[in-house]
């Protein structure tokens, strides 16, 4: 008995041991017959085999004498590396590896430039013009917006001057910048361009041309001449001054700063 107990003992061990790795495929009994199958499972008193006809065999512990075991087939261990290799180039990036963004903070200037010319007698409130950022953003030694980013601007307020007084102006913002293929929404302050106006000049071609026109009356016929003369010249002074109010035009490449009024965070 204390054979037979040991017998046992050793026995669930080598089971134990091979399981994970093995199948057993035959059984030696001690009426020395030999039952093959493949190991299923076994506990202290049965041993499970699965036979080739589908049956499952439980053999008792007592009855047996040995069991050989044989190795599991290797195909499937090393399909494994395969399988593994196969989807690597088709494995989308984890976009929890991406850096973190970059807080661009409020106050920082951006220097941009016109990329098209801007008629302010054509333009009105609500317009947008194309720009593009002329120096890079740089934070702690690295640019975080490259120059030549994209940047939309969008006229808030546009006033065209009247024909003989007044100047053309018109108020310009940035409302967003883009780059390595992202778009980002910011606020800025506004940037007023404005005409010269036309109220002096006007006074000066009008005197201009009256004096002018008594000049040249004067060396063609006289006094009479002189007074025609100047009637003629104030007239062509005027002409002149309603024709040549000041029409606002920003060309492309100028260039205009902005300032952030909150911060935006962008991806380096």
């Amino acid at each position: 008995m204390r054979k037979h107990a040991l017998f046992v003992t050793s026995l669930s061990a080598i089971i134990a041991i091979f399981t994970a790795t093995l199948s057993a495929d035959r059984v030696k009994l001690r009426s020395g017959k030999v039952v093959t199958g493949s190991f299923m499972s076994a506990d202290p008193k049965i041993v499970r085999l699965l036979m080739d006809s589908g049956v499952v065999a439980e053999v008792p512990i007592e009855e047996i004498i040995s069991v050989e075991f044989t190795p599991r087939k290797a195909p499937a261990a090393s399909a494994a590396p395969a399988a593994s290799k196969a989807p690597a180039a088709s494995v989308a990036p984890d976009p929890s590896q991406a850096p973190p963004p970059i807080t661009v903070p409020k106050g920082t200037a951006l220097n941009v430039l016109l990329t098209e010319d801007v008629e302010v007698d054509a333009a009105q409130a609500g317009m947008t013009f194309k720009g593009s950022l002329d120096d890079p953003v740089m934070i702690g030694g690295k640019v975080v917006i490259p120059r030549k980013a994209a940047v939309v601007l969008q006229a808030t307020k546009v006033e065209q001057a009247g024909k003989m007084k007044g100047a053309d102006k018109i108020t310009l913002k940035a409302n967003s910048i883009a780059f390595g293929g992202r778009k980002y929404e910011i606020v800025t302050t506004v940037v007023e361009s404005k005409g010269s106006g036309e109220g002096k000049k006007t006074a000066r071609k009008v005197g201009g041309g009256a004096g002018l026109g008594a000049a040249i009356g004067g060396i063609a016929g006289g006094w009479t001449g002189a007074a025609i003369g100047a009637a003629a010249g104030a007239a062509t002074g005027a002409i002149i001054s309603s024709q040549g109010t000041e029409h606002l035009k920003l060309p492309a490449e100028t260039r205009l700063q902005f300032t952030l009024d909150s911060a935006v965070k962008v991806q380096p």
